[in-house]
């Protein structure tokens, strides 16, 4: 029996994606240009202004402004990129239903709603990522400033950040929470009298496509935030918030191919557990003589033929080719410009 279910509270920008019919890029980008234009307004009004005092390479940003822009990119990357990820993850997930025998849509779609355990979970991750993102700004707020207080000098924009870096943490372990339990929904459900055909590996490729999309999505935040190293004072903090984001990124890589990978067990024991039984009773037959055994005979090789066959199947949907994609994804932040800038900050850090 499946854990309770009731209705889930949707981010808060879900609504926005069903309503508006521009789709998942262009509402991530009018809620970003939105987020970005409050904190040129907050600016304004403290009387600082959103430019550089002098010309730079970071296309006249101040700091400020500068932590404003990848605030709001970063919104733009959980809405827009997260938002598309789901639709072809929601599309390959019904060609998976299709290929999978025992389990239809509306079982899939079971498997997706939050069980009330979940949307609990979720609510703690809540609770908990908004002290964790007020302890990432605030800590990032000091560095590099010798004798600055937690609090001193706090001006219009430096609450205005500690509320968007405080909300948006909050929103991505709840993402986290809920993403994890959906994998976890779709194997509880499915496990226990799923038919996978073993000799088919079209499940696989879409599987490691729903993979390599997840991880993409993680990357591409860390690739964001890796954009503060440029402009941003460097601190230890910051650095294991995008140590930890490249960690989900690979948790998020190895779910779906460790949920194949169960089904695929379960599916795989199931099969040779039936294969074995009836190599038994040809055995028997054959032993016995009589009428039946030329018929055993000729039919025992190829069961035990077929029992090799699916013995010998890899029950791991993680292939040479999305083994190498995925590390090629790995290295957006590390190869990206901003890569640079990072590595020149960090050596500076270590020698002082």
């Amino acid at each position: 029996m499946s854990a309770p279910t009731q209705k889930a509270r949707p981010f808060w920008h879900q609504p926005l994606l069903a309503e508006l019919p521009i789709g998942p890029f262009w509402t991530g980008l009018a809620v970003a240009s939105a987020v970005f234009a409050s904190a040129c307004v907050v600016l304004w009004f403290q009387g600082t202004g959103w430019a550089a005092s002098q010309s730079s390479y970071m296309a006249e940003l101040n700091s400020d402004s500068w932590a404003a822009f990848v605030i709001s990119l970063f919104i733009w990357a959980f809405i827009s990129a997260n938002g598309l990820a789901g639709k072809r993850n929601l599309a390959d997930l019904t060609s998976l239903a299709e290929q999978i025998r025992g389990v239809d849509l509306s079982d899939l779609e079971q498997a997706l709603k939050p069980s009330v355990k979940r949307q609990r979970l979720a609510l703690a991750a809540t609770l908990i990522g908004l002290p964790i993102g007020a302890f990432i700004f605030l800590n990032q707020r000091v560095a590099g400033v010798e004798g600055l207080g937690y609090f001193d000098r706090f001006s219009p924009f430096a609450l205005w950040s500690l509320t968007a870096t405080t909300l948006l943490t909050a929103a991505v372990l709840r993402w986290v929470v809920l993403a994890r339990g959906e994998v976890h929904g779709l194997t509880t459900a499915m496990e226990d009298r799923i038919e996978i055909d073993l000799l088919d590996n079209k499940h696989s490729e879409v599987v490691a496509g729903i993979a390599l999309r997840g991880a993409l999505v993680w990357l591409l935040l860390a690739a964001i935030l890796l954009l503060l190293f440029v402009w941003q004072p460097l601190n230890a903090v910051l650095m294991v918030t995008f140590a930890a984001i490249v960690l989900i990124a690979v948790l998020v890589f190895m779910g779906p191919l460790r949920w194949m990978h169960t089904l695929l067990t379960r599916t795989q024991k199931r099969e040779l557990a039936s294969i074995r039984s009836e190599i038994k009773a040809a055995r028997a037959k054959l032993q016995a003589g009589g009428g039946d055994a030329d018929s055993a005979a000729l039919h025992l090789p190829g069961l035990l033929a077929y029992e090799a066959r699916i013995r010998d199947v890899s029950v791991w949907s993680l292939d040479f080719g999305t083994l190498i994609r995925f590390l090629g994804l790995l290295t957006i932040p590390v190869l990206s410009w901003t890569g640079g800038a990072f590595a020149e900050r960090v050596i500076d850090w270590l020698i002082g």
